[in-house]
């Protein structure tokens, strides 16, 4: 049994088209640092019922010196392959991976390069806002900022990756049609297919990311544009009136329709299920009955039974309201996007799957291994969310930011049952930290527990509960299932405090081990707990890993319960100074030759000695800054002559309009130099003209 996630670039899926392969036009704000005017302000849960075991300163300083050396240091793009480097919320920075608190995210300023994707209100008054940076007319793979603001507009911590010195490295050759050829040469010419150019920043290539829509089937293809040579591919299914549900309760559930033709569309129109008669077409026909009184339930795992229909229509609107109850989220894409749900999906298909559009069940093969998959709550609070995912973070299914796509979704998935137990919603279960439980007897997947994931002692099901166990193989998209055991155990432990399962050799399959079993977790509780990696989750980058939601998570956690959160994260093995999934580039080194106009990256890396040499053909010339701006008494920008004396030194903000103008250089060539220190950016600096003197 799988479910797999859903995984691509929340921008995108903003501007998807109705007619798929056509390319958008970007619509660029500038990076106008501006508050959001969206609002879906819902009333908050009341808790559940169940007790749960110095940016710069503006300063300039000049030094004026006589005589006259060339100088060295190169500014150089991201590394090819992969990059050492240590990120934490101990450490911030802002090229790469970071995440701000404080101080830090209040002086945060964004990069001109980027587009507000999304954002969101929540009932407190804070604003959560999503940006995607964008590099030659191509999204930046990984390059997100998501800032949160107080109710006041003050900016408290921004998550996210950003590559201030980032270039294509080829030409686009092949055109976004040339793409889509690509593609139907692979796969063929079935389903729908859309494709976005992207830029990667590991080695700077420009590609298509081409999907492909088919019924039970979602492939993306990374086309490389000036090559057409796939660069990456994978499947992104995520897989996993009155009337009588699969556990034998009856349930009131919301339809429309005259006497005599009542049809399983809610009357508000935001949920609609439909029967796809044992066939694997989508969305098959729209569930109906003449009396509003939705009992055929024999037998429950073949058409036209009503059971599954009943609860995956209840289901997905108990979820939808627990979104807006909690989180003031509007539906899946927060903009009231109608519900789809298709049961009775082939014929013994034990799944349930998110294609991007709408949600699948399959009946199962037999009441003894699999029941109908719509009879599980945390089934449909699970396959829901990897839709908000789509819509929010684009965790791309592969590796770590697939496990955490997966673990976010056994998150909801499990904590909608405690939500519903809270309201008397679901009487026949009984919430609790497995996940399919309720279509999953006990002993088919080899433990003694129903379903197939246990959050709180991941090993009793096959599932490693710390880092170092981690599945490090390719199957299962990289361990995508296996490995969400870690993230959730940190969840769980959040929740209800303690130690790593696995210290005790209780359960855990027999499994023990020892790493770390001096990490006590101190409780937060679900209330905070949900609220907290709710937003730090849907903030992440979409090539995320485990270290990025640790420090995503201790970002939005608030002083009250950020130890906590270290701790739960440390008890399961990710610590302070992991390694984030897209580490900035290294410092710069050697020499580079300016042509006019040269300029720093915006903002510049930390740790960096660049120098940047001009030759003017004629002695006697200035330098012209139309951009100016270092952290005060840490940064510098030196002006040098052929011979290396140093002419000026600037650090700080120095007022626009206007620019600076250095003092006259006697020699032919000059050069530009900055030094940045370990900690704190700012914008850098941008010579547009030369003088003569």
């Amino acid at each position: 049994m799988v479910w797999a996630g859903v995984v691509v670039g929340s921008r995108r899926n903003l501007r998807r088209a109705a007619s798929f392969g056509v390319m958008r036009e970007t619509s660029r704000c500038g990076g106008a640092d501006r508050l959001p005017n969206q609002s879906t302000t819902k009333e908050s849960a009341p808790m559940k019922r169940r007790p749960l075991a110095a940016v710069a300163a503006l300063a300039m300083t000049i030094v004026v010196a006589p005589g006259t050396v060339a100088a060295t240091a190169q500014p150089t793009g991201l590394a090819a392959g992969p990059v050492t480097a240590k990120q934490s919320l101990e450490t911030p920075a802002t090229e790469g991976s970071f995440t701000l608190t404080g101080a830090d995210a209040a002086a945060y300023r964004l990069p001109a390069d980027v587009d507000q994707v999304w954002s969101t209100r929540y009932p407190d008054g804070s604003v959560q806002t999503r940006y995607q940076q964008v590099v030659a007319n191509a999204e930046v793979l990984g390059g997100q900022v998501t800032v949160f603001r107080n109710a006041e507009g003050r900016k408290t911590s921004v998550i996210g990756a950003h590559f201030a010195s980032l270039q294509p490295t080829n030409a686009k050759r092949l055109s976004l049609a040339d793409s889509l050829d690509v593609a139907a040469d692979l796969l063929g010419t079935r389903g729908e297919r859309s494709s976005t150019l992207h830029i990667d920043p590991r080695d700077g290539r420009l590609y298509y990311e081409v999907e492909t829509r088919r019924f039970a089937k979602r492939p993306f293809l990374w086309v490389d544009a000036a090559t057409g040579n796939i660069r990456n591919r994978f499947d992104a299914i995520t897989e996993e009136g009155e009337g009588i549900g699969i556990k034998g309760d009856t349930k009131t559930i919301d339809t429309s329709g005259p006497d005599g033709a009542y049809r399983m569309i809610s009357s508000d129109h935001r949920q609609e299920t439909y029967d796809a008669q044992n066939q694997t077409n989508h969305p098959g026909v729209l569930m109906t009955d003449p009396d509003d009184n939705w009992n055929l339930d024999q037998p429950q795992n073949l058409s036209p039974s009503q059971a599954a229909g009943v609860d995956a229509h209840y289901y997905a609107e108990l979820v939808d309201d627990f979104y807006a109850n909690t989180f003031g989220r509007n539906s899946i894409d927060d903009n009231g996007m109608q519900i789809i749900s298709t049961v009775h999906y082939d014929v013994g298909y034990c799944n349930a799957f998110w294609n991007g559009e709408q949600m699948t069940y399959g009946d199962g093969d037999s009441p003894e291994t699999c029941k109908p998959l719509s009879g599980g709550l945390d089934v449909i609070g699970h396959e829901l969310t990897h839709g908000v995912t789509e819509f929010t973070s684009g965790l791309i299914y592969e590796n770590e930011s697939g496990a955490l796509n997966e673990a976010f979704s056994d998150m909801i998935g499990n904590t909608t049952e405690f939500y519903a137990d809270r309201r008397s919603l679901d009487p026949a279960a009984e919430p609790d930290w497995l996940i399919g439980e309720d279509v999953i007897p006990a002993g088919v997947y080899g433990g003694a527990e129903a379903g197939f994931r246990d959050m709180s002692d991941p090993e009793a099901d096959g599932d490693p509960d710390h880092y170092s166990e981690r599945y490090t193989g390719t199957n299962d998209n990289g361990g995508v299932h296996t490995n969400s055991g870690i993230p959730n155990h940190a969840y769980w432990l959040a929740v209800n405090g303690g130690t790593n399962a696995g210290c005790d050799g209780v359960g855990s399959g027999g499994h023990v081990h020892a790493v770390d079993c001096d990490v006590r977790v101190p409780a937060v509780g679900l209330n905070r707990t949900k609220n907290i990696f709710y937003r730090g989750f849907t903030s992440l980058t979409e090539y995320a890993n485990f270290c990025d939601a640790r420090a995503g998570t201790m970002a939005v956690a608030g002083d009250n319960s950020r130890l906590a959160i270290r701790k739960a994260w440390a008890a399961v093995g990710v610590r302070a100074g992991c390694e984030p999934a897209v580490p900035p580039p290294p410092p710069c080194v050697g020499d580079a030759t300016a042509q006019i106009p040269f300029e720093s990256p915006h903002p510049y890396g930390n740790n960096g000695n660049c120098t940047w040499t001009f030759d003017n053909g004629s002695r006697g010339f200035a330098f012209h800054f139309s951009l100016l701006e270092t952290e005060a008494g840490y940064d510098y920008v030196y002006i040098k002559d052929a011979n290396g004396n140093v002419l000026a030194r600037y650090d700080g903000t120095h007022p626009l309009p206007g620019g600076v103008t250095t003092p006259c250089i006697p020699t032919r060539v000059g050069s530009v130099q900055l030094t940045t220190d370990q900690a704190v950016t700012d914008q850098g600096f941008k010579v547009d003209a030369v003088e003569d003197c």
